[in-house]
């Protein structure tokens, strides 16, 4: 899960800047392009120039119909970011999108395009992975080995991006936690020593089943982003 920059989400002034037209690198402007992972334009994109010196001193923008953005940039140290807000299944979600070149610029501007990808790892200055976050504890007096539990998800309708997942398979990355999953809805299943283990949401009282919904959060407070967290169950 990415770290979000929250100083990027305030004390940002507008461009004003219209970024139509062509947008090859202009000397003293960010430009570039902005594409879902099959290539798609994406348009209403936010642009994010951040001043790598100065804390809460942001430059910001959108990309327009064509997915193109242009920003003027005066002298200083700046890195480029995006960010994408997406409704689905009922919530809202915000991602930041993977750029072509993850390096800083100065008042000479750059061009760094960007695209949306649901897992990887995500470059200085962020940090984390593009895809989700899911956690699972123990309930009370169930003692096995987390990194033994063989994890199955599989998807149920589109990702988040209107694309076709794939079924994952996959054990623990350690006792607590799968991380970098696309953002969907999944049935997941798991076994631990040849028998089911069962999930139920975090600190909830519901059923413990073994094929549970699993549904991405947009937020859960104090805890995570675009995440979820599961209690599990499991009899030998």
């Amino acid at each position: 899960m990415l770290a979000v920059l929250a100083q990027l989400q305030i004390g940002c002034s507008d461009s004003g800047v219209d970024p139509g037209g062509d947008m090859q690198a202009e000397k003293g402007y960010a430009t570039g392009v902005v594409r879902d992972g099959s290539g798609k334009a994406l348009p209403g994109v936010r642009i994010i120039v951040d001043n790598s010196i100065f804390f809460n001193s942001n430059i910001t923008t959108y990309t327009n119909n064509e997915g193109k953005y242009k920003v003027r940039v005066p002298n200083g140290s700046w890195y480029a970011f995006a960010t994408h807000n997406v409704s689905y299944n009922n919530e809202n979600y915000s991602f930041y999108l993977h750029p072509d070149n993850a390096a800083g610029f100065g008042g000479e501007g750059g061009e760094r395009n960007f695209v949306w990808r649901l897992s990887g790892v995500a470059p200085q200055p962020l940090s984390g992975h593009y895809g989700g976050l899911v956690t699972f504890d123990n309930f009370p007096g169930v003692y096995i080995e987390p990194a033994g539990i063989e994890f199955e998800l599989t998807p149920q309708g589109k990702l988040v991006d209107g694309s076709t997942g794939t079924v994952i398979r996959r054990r623990g990355d350690n006792s607590y936690e799968l991380s970098d999953i696309p953002i969907g809805r999944y049935k997941l299943k798991a076994r631990y020593e040849g028998k089911p283990v069962k999930f139920r949401r975090w600190n909830s009282d519901e059923e413990f089943r073994d094929e549970f919904d699993l549904v991405f959060k947009p937020q859960i407070a104090a805890q995570c982003d675009n995440c979820a967290m599961l209690e599990y169950y499991w009899q030998p």
